[in-house]
């Protein structure tokens, strides 16, 4: 070990520390693979000055204020950081699993942890004593195994479920071993085996057993199944017996009927159209010939022959009430039992009722009304059960004493029916007797059409032929006639309104009583109204109209009565005074209807009078299409045919022309501003008034305008643009009126002074367009003028291309050819030659010193031309700008000097403005001017390697560079020049500047001064040396 007495001194001191820190080791990782790296890092993070690192009882690594130690075991695989106290170790082996403690004396801490160092997992391989297994005799063990892999730890599995240890299943050395004792159905897997540790896992294939087991679990089915209550099965039945059970592998079967085994091998046995010498024991063996076990099961089937027919029947004689009464139930087929019923009733044992030993036979003694019902015998066997036919059992008796139902009066003529009836079954015979003699039989007896001589006693006689018993009743019938006839007349004449007025009730057959009704209410005599004796008349002392309505009179006797029909009584008056419907007038060529009524009973006659003579009958009189002469009186007469009366009413009729037209009209001239003006509404019909409407609003009188004494003329006396609108005019009597339609008034004016729009200069190649407008209605015509000649119409005119030519005066004339007025107005027009184009064109290339003239090229007419520099006018009245002259359209530089740059341009003008030229941009070439050389012209050797010398001059473009050394060798290009401090290169350098335009050269000569004496620098010197004054060169450049 290195540095032993520091290792020693630092233990010791170490071992007297207390740890107070509270600090923690925490890994990077844990557990860690073999060959990984780990960090142990100290928090919170500390730095100690004086510490140690170990594992389990040996160091690692002591470190100190200056310096650090570490072990030669684990030099090369550990490092350590002063800063943060960590200590990392690389590849890591098993053995490097353990406790891991840090030390520190200043400050005073001790931490630990423990690393678990692991192999990974590889190839998890599970293998199983035996596949093949019996159920409950064999057991399973499993063994699962890895080819690497450290700090295992096992699970298994079954399928999805884990294993775990019970009383069959075992797990062994460290849970890599499992082992199933008597295994069963349940533990065929499949099983497999996970192997884990910190770092990884691994599962291997699975593996599946084959377990035999069985037979179990045996069941027989036997189709059809036994229904509730069902003990056997019928003769015919085809019978199917299904065994099975669970087992592995299948199984074989056979089968026994009463302990003899039978010709089948198969799961199932079937029984065809099975007979009853197939009763009894099956039974189903199943043997598994792996397992070599054997399961049994037996069951009881039964045939039997179903019975195929029950009747019922009675024994002797028919019941009879209150005599004995036997039933006998007879059977084909084995019966077991059998039951009777009453009305789906079970018959139990009384007083009365008895049965059989065998119960085939039921008596009652002796029978009752109570015992009538519908009787049922049952038979059953364990197969069948069948039930007779019902027995519907009815007790015959009577019949009792007999009841004749039958009117005891009726009339002659009518047929009348007696119905006899007796308690009695079966129904009983009936017979009929009128005063002794027979005359009928059956229950109904019908006589005939009666007469007086049908009066007398009708008996019944009833006889049952079961019983032999007959019994009798007889009733006594009176015969009387009907009434046949009522009827209301009336006595004498009409019924006259304040007169006598009879009415007599007419019958026919014995009558006992008549009484009078009035709209079907009883009628009584009172202060008017009286009755005869029997009732048979009615008389009115003096009939009023309160007396009107419908009278009827009924006759009685003791069997029948009538009521006649209805008498309308209605009493006549009138007629009263007429009243005539119409208008009180009519237009004529319309219809009039007069409409007379008069109140009158009857409804009277009309007649209708017109001024003195008849012109209709009837109530309703149309005239006819009316004319003027239609005018006059019209008269009713109302006549009464019954009660010999008229009346008079009469109604004048007045007859008007209705209004057929209206029409506003214009009355002279059009409307034009400021003059008269006159609309007439010209009309059809008979006008009472006219009214004037603008714009839908009536229309007055004012300063301006004046109607007619008839209202039928409206004047404006000096019409306006204001008085435009729609005029209507409404004419009106009293039976019509009509509005005109609308008369749109709009007023005629001008033209006035035209106004001529369009440019007052044109240039020559572009079009001109004049407009002219005149205010003016109606819209006005144009016409166009130049120079007194007509040159267009409408109130646009576009030119053409101008030439010098169009040059003159342009005249539009508007005019109205509704107030036959024009106006004019008149455009000069100047037309120039267009400028098409301006250049600034240069005479050579720009040099000082000589003579320079730049040209401004226009193409077109123009005005005058001037010159500007930088976008500002160029004034040439100053220092500056003294040796430039202007002659025409050029501009002269004498000569041109670099002061001269700038961007030259020319503007032509003329009427239209001015027209500038492109950017001419002027640079003027020079030099090169005052070359200089600057850097050290002397220099010791040693205190510098190289001497950089730069040349300079200003020139127009940039002079190239060309250097000399003692006016012989060209050294090279460029403005900078890099040599070696050495006494040989101490001499005249010179610097050629040379314009590349101007093609004028000028030079500059120093001499370097090198002072001192070294020798030549070794080989490296002098490369680095070059290599510097390159690198020198190469910046400057």
């Amino acid at each position: 070990m290195d540095h032993p007495l520091v290792w020693v001194l630092i233990l010791v001191l170490l071992n007297f520390t207390t740890d107070v820190s509270g600090q923690v080791v925490v890994p990077s990782m844990n557990p860690l693979a073999v060959g990984s790296n780990v960090t142990l890092n100290l928090v919170p993070e500390s730095t100690i000055n004086i510490g140690t690192w170990s594992y389990e009882t040996t160091n690692i690594a002591l470190f100190y204020p200056g310096g650090s130690i570490v072990s030669i075991s684990y030099r090369g695989r550990v490092s350590f950081n002063r800063t943060s106290s960590e200590l990392s170790i690389s590849s890591l082996q098993l053995n490097d699993s353990g406790r891991y403690t840090v030390q520190g004396l200043e400050p005073v801490l001790t931490s630990v942890v423990t690393l678990s160092v692991q192999e990974p997992i590889s190839n998890v391989t599970l293998r199983a004593n035996a596949n093949d297994l019996v159920e409950l005799n064999d057991t399973a063990i499993f063994t699962c195994s890895v080819s690497s892999g450290t700090s295992l730890s096992y699970r298994w599995m079954n399928g999805s479920s884990e294993v775990t240890a019970s009383d069959r299943v075992r797990l062994g050395v460290g849970n890599s071993t499992l082992t199933i004792v008597s295994v069963t159905r349940y533990d065929e897997g499949p099983f497999r085996c996970e192997v884990i540790n910190g770092i990884s896992n691994g599962t291997s294939q699975p593996i599946g057993l084959n377990v035999r087991y069985g037979p179990s679990n045996l069941t027989m089915m036997v189709v059809p199944e036994m229904t509730i209550g069902q003990t056997a099965y019928m003769t015919g039945s085809d019978i199917t017996l299904s065994c099975s059970a669970q087992s592995k592998p299948t199984l074989s079967y056979k089968w026994r009927f009463n302990g003899a085994f039978l010709n089948e091998q198969s799961p199932q046995l079937s029984l065809q159209n099975t007979r009853e010498n197939q009763t009894g024991s099956y039974a189903c063996l199943a043997h598994n010939n792996v397992t070599l076990r054997y399961a049994t099961m037996t069951t009881m089937i039964k045939i039997v022959e179903p019975i195929s027919a029950v009747s019922l029947n009675r024994d002797g004689k028919p019941p009879i009430l209150d005599l004995s009464f036997t039933l006998r139930c007879e059977m084909t087929g084995p019966v077991d039992y059998i039951h009777w019923l009453i009305n789906g009733q079970l018959i139990s044992l009384n007083n009365r009722t008895f049965f059989s030993t065998d119960n085939k036979t039921l008596v009652i003694n002796p029978i009752q009304f109570s015992d009538s019902g519908e009787y049922l015998c049952e038979a059953f066997n364990a197969v069948s059960d069948l039930t007779s036919m019902a027995y519907k059992l009815v007790v015959n008796f009577g019949p009792e004493g007999p009841d004749v139902t039958s009117p005891d009066i009726a009339m002659t003529g009518h047929i009348v029916t007696f119905n006899c009836s007796a308690s009695s079954q079966p129904p009983s015979q009936f017979s009929w007797i009128f005063n002794g003699s027979q005359v009928a039989t059956g229950s109904v007896y019908e006589t005939g059409p009666l007469t007086l001589a049908s009066h007398g006693e009708y008996t019944c006689v009833a006889f049952n032929n079961v019983t032999g018993r007959n019994s009798t009743a007889s009733k006594m019938l009176t015969v009387v006639e009907p009434v046949t006839m009522t009827m209301v007349k009336a006595m004498g004449s009409q019924p006259i309104l304040n007169q006598t007025f009879s009415l007599t009730c007419e019958t026919t057959g014995t009558i006992y009583s008549i009484h009078w009704m009035r709209n079907g209410w009883p009628l009584s005599a009172d202060n008017r109204v009286d009755f005869s004796m029997d009732n048979s008349t009615l008389t009115f002392n003096t009939v009023q109209n309160s007396d009107n309505g419908d009278y009827q009179c009924s006759a009685y006797n003791p069997l029948s009565n009538m009521n006649s029909p209805e008498y309308r009584l209605i009493v006549n008056y009138g007629p009263e005074r007429p009243v005539i419907m119409s208008p009180s007038i009519a237009m004529t060529g319309y219809i009039v209807t007069f409409d007379c009524s008069a109140f009158s009973q009857p409804p009277s006659q009309f007649h209708w009078f017109f001024n003195g003579s008849q012109v209709a009958t009837g109530s309703v009189y149309e005239t006819g299409p009316l004319t003027l002469a239609s005018h006059g009186e019209y008269t009713c007469v109302a006549f009464n045919n019954v009660t010999g009366r008229n009346s008079i009413a009469s109604k004048t009729l007045t007859i008007i022309a209705p209004v057929t037209m209206t029409m506003v009209k214009v009355i002279g001239a059009e409307p034009i501003l400021n003059e008269r003006f006159s609309l007439t509404c010209d009309n059809a019909g008979t006008v009472y008034s006219i009214h004037w409407m603008r714009n839908g609003w009536p229309l007055y009188a004012d300063n301006r305008t004046d109607f007619s004494m008839n209202n039928n003329t409206l004047t404006f006396n000096s019409v306006q643009h204001s008085d435009n609108g729609d005029y209507q005019c409404s004419a009106s009597n009293p039976l019509s009126n009509m509005t005109s339609p609308d008369y749109r008034l709009i007023v005629n004016y001008g033209p006035e002074m035209p106004v001529i729009t369009g440019p007052a200069l044109g240039e020559t190649g572009h079009d001109l367009t004049f407009n002219c407008l005149a205010s003016s209605q109606p819209p006005s015509q144009f016409s166009w003028f130049f120079n007194g000649s007509q040159v267009a119409t409408g109130s646009v005119y576009e030119t053409g291309p101008l030439t010098l030519a169009s040059h003159g005066e342009y005249t539009c004339v508007a005019f109205n050819n509704v107030t036959g007025r024009n106006s004019t107005a008149s455009n000069m027009l100047t037309v120039v030659e267009a400028i098409k184009s301006v250049m600034v064109k240069r005479n050579k290339i720009p040099i000082a010193s000589d003579n320079l003239t730049l040209t401004c090229d226009v193409t077109g007419r123009y005005d005058t031309i001037y010159w500007k520099k930088d976008n500002l006018s160029l004034v040439l009245n100053n220092t500056l700008n003294s040796d430039i002259t202007i002659s025409n359209n050029s501009l002269h530089f004498s000569p041109v000097k670099a002061s001269n740059d700038g961007n030259y341009q020319c503007v032509a003008t003329n009427l239209f403005g001015p027209h500038t030229s492109p950017k001419y941009q002027l640079l003027v070439n020079y030099g090169p001017l005052s070359v200089n050389i600057s850097g050290p012209f002397k220099v010791v050797i040693g205190s510098v390697i190289t001497v950089t010398l730069k040349c300079s001059a200003d020139s127009q473009p940039t002079s190239g560079y060309v250097w000399k050394f003692n006016n012989q060798s060209v050294l090279g290009n460029g403005p900078m020049m890099a040599v070696i401090a050495s006494s040989e290169n101490a001499g005249d350098y010179t610097c050629v500047a040379k314009n590349p335009v101007t093609n004028i050269s000028m030079s500059k000569t120093i001499n370097l001064d090198v002072t001192g004496h070294s020798p030549a620098p070794p080989f490296q010197s002098r490369v680095g040396l070059m290599l510097t004054a390159l690198l020198a060169l190469s910046l400057c450049l």
